[in-house]
Formats: C-alpha cells, sequence, structure tokens
C-alpha cells in the first residue's frame, strides 16, 4: 500500500504550507508595544507602574488615556510590532489584554 502523503509530492506540499501557514497566523500576533531609546525592562516596569497609579487618579480622562499620556510624557512612543518585539520594546497595560514586560 502506498503513503498518501509520501507518494504525492502536491499532498505533501500542501500540507507543508498547512503547517506553515497556522504557525504564522497563531504565532504572529502584531500587539503595542512601548519603547524609549536607552531605556531598560526594569524603567519602563517602574514607569507603567507609577502611571498605571497616576492613571487612577485622573480626572475627566479615561484611565487607559491618562496612562498612555503619562508614558508619553516620559519619553515613550506606543508602536504596533509583532511577537515577539525586538530588544528595548516592552508591553504596557492597555485594552489589548494583558500586560507583560519584554
Amino acid at each position: 500500500m502506498k503513503n498518501r502523503v509520501r507518494g504525492d509530492p502536491k499532498a505533501w506540499l500542501a500540507g507543508s504550507l498547512a503547517v506553515v501557514a497556522i504557525a504564522v497566523g497563531t504565532g504572529g500576533c502584531a500587539r503595542h508595544y512601548w519603547s524609549k531609546p536607552g531605556s531598560t525592562a526594569e524603567q519602563f516596569a517602574n514607569d507603567s507602574r507609577e502611571c498605571a497609579r497616576d492613571a487612577v487618579a485622573a480626572v475627566g480622562l479615561s484611565m487607559q488615556q491618562a496612562y498612555r499620556d503619562c508614558l508619553a510624557a516620559r519619553g515613550y512612543t506606543r508602536e504596533k510590532k509583532m511577537d515577539p518585539p525586538p530588544p528595548g520594546f516592552y508591553r504596557g497595560i492597555d485594552d489589548e489584554g494583558r500586560s507583560a514586560s519584554r
């Protein structure tokens, strides 16, 4: 009995492409990350924590906007990057889901 995948190059190619497409589709998410030239993960974690605390006390703005404005005032910029992001980009607290420093 002939093995269908080994015996049919088209079936093998189609199967391989499907596996690659699934891997890229599930692992290659673009999310927002914060960066600041010369910053470290520890500095970002401290700034993020302080901005989150200040955002809770903000009046007239959503907490999310107050948090973003605080980080921007500290020199951070927010950019969409593919996972995993390049060095120097950190996850903040946002409406995309969980927070994680990278």
